[in-house]
This record gives structure tokens, sequence and C-alpha cells, in this order.
């Protein structure tokens, strides 16, 4: 998206043809089972840019000037084979995790992701806490070519919350009892617009599901960037006037346990 706005810029844009391509069932899934009117919400920017989609697909080679696709059905059986040519592709793989934690027996699942429970501990492994990408998360839903939850980075900081809680709760000779909400929070930036995501919790059912288009999600989008490497260059990751609005938006980073 963000290509596409660049290159409508330079007045360019009518001579570089795009297609997205994309395991998930359909645009704007994310992983999530969608937020909201997500699918619409992906569809109409897209058709707006001139951009086509390939859902349902895997990717069954690529060299330096052509990608094939295997384009899936609703009960996963091949429907269709692409060739794409192209002068310029990104290709995201599919993520793994690292060798060296894989290797550790029962630690992790067959993706090489750590097994936890709902403290962020490993399941085999009660002193291991793991929080971020290296998390094990089930799919939210069956799909005809498997597509993984995300990890989104107040996700993880919820994570990372929770982790410290119950270290500290251990160290106290006190049982872990913190619990992550899990609450993701995007701002998918197209260059000139965007689309903001709010789903409280991540893994449905949601007590939030909230997705807006506009061009102020742009604008938020650099000044969270400006305002994300200013915390992190001056130490403060969780300012208290972030606690206090995210708090009145209903986003907070543990669950109550009472």
């Amino acid at each position: 998206m963000i290509a596409d706005a660049d290159l409508r810029r330079r007045k360019l844009r009518d001579r570089v043809p795009m297609t997205f391509v994309t395991g998930e069932p359909y645009v704007g899934h994310m992983g999530l089972g969608g937020v909201g009117d997500s699918k619409s919400l992906m569809e109409s920017e897209m058709r707006q840019r001139h951009i086509k989609w390939i859902t349902n697909a895997k990717m069954t080679s690529v060299t330096a000037a052509e990608m094939r696709v295997a384009e899936h059905d609703d009960e996963g059986k091949l429907r269709k084979e692409h060739v794409l040519p192209f002068r310029y592709a990104m290709v995201i793989p599919a993520f793994k995790g690292v060798d060296a934690v894989a290797a550790v027996p029962d630690l992790c699942n067959p993706r090489g992701f750590v097994l936890i429970d709902e403290h962020q501990r490993s399941k085999k492994y009660p002193n291991i806490f793991s929080a971020g990408v290296c998390v094990a998360i089930p799919p939210v839903e069956a799909t005809p070519v498997p597509t993984g939850a995300p990890k989104t980075g107040y996700m993880i900081e919820s994570m990372v919350s929770a982790i410290c809680a119950n270290i500290t709760a251990e160290i106290q000779g006190q049982p872990a009892a913190a619990r992550a909400t899990w609450n993701a929070i995007c701002l998918a930036d197209f260059g000139d617009t965007g689309v903001a995501f709010v789903a409280i919790p991540e893994i449905p059912p949601r007590n939030v599901t909230w997705a807006r288009v506009g061009r102020w999600v742009h604008v938020a989008k650099i000044a969270f960037e400006k305002y994300f490497l200013r915390k992190v260059r001056t130490g403060s990751v969780t300012p208290v006037y972030e606690k206090y609005v995210l708090k009145a938006l209903g986003i907070v980073p543990l669950k109550d346990v009472r």
C-alpha cells in the first residue's frame, strides 16, 4: 500500500501492476479471523488502488523474475496455479522458532515456538518464561492454508508485564497469578491513509472489535513512530500518561484475576 502511494506521487503507478499474495482465506483476515469489517475495508482500499489479490495461496517456487503460486479453495483443494512475473517482489516467509530453542525437549511445538501456560511459563519448565514472537499461539480458527495468529506490540508489552509480576511473586514466595490481556492494537499505514484495528482480546470472542479507515491513521502512525523511538531512547517504556490514556480506552496489560 505504501509503495502504491509512493508510485502515485511519482506519477509512475500506471507502469507498475501489483498483486498481493497471501495464505489468508480473505484479505483482512490478518490471522485474527478479521476485526470488525476488516474484510470489506481492506478489499475496498485495494480496489481503489488497483491492487489485485490472491488468497488461500501457497508459493511453490520463486526465481529471479517469476513466482509460482498455488491457489486453494475453501476445502484446501488446489483451485488454480498462477505464474506471476515480476521485476520487484517482497516475500515474507513463514515464521519459525530459533533452532537452539526448538531443540530443547518438550519446550516448543513443531514450528519451534515455546509452549506456555496462562502465566507465560513453559509448560514443561516452570522456571522458563516466554514473551513475544517466540510464543506458541494456536490459530484463532482452522483455515484452508494454515494462518497463524500475529503477535503485536502492545500484546507483547502485556506479556512482559505479566512475566515481571509473576517473577516478583515467585521471588516473594507467592504463586504466579498475573495473566496478560493479549490485546491487539494495529495502525496499518497505506502511505497516504490507513486502517486502525483494535481487538480486545486478540483471540475471539472479544469484548471490543473496532476498525476505522482514514488519513488520520497515516498521521497517527508517523506520530507513534516518533513517540515510540523517544520512549526507547529515554528508557521510559510506559509513561504514566500513556497508562491513563490506554486505561480510559479500556486497554490494560493485565487481566483482573479477582
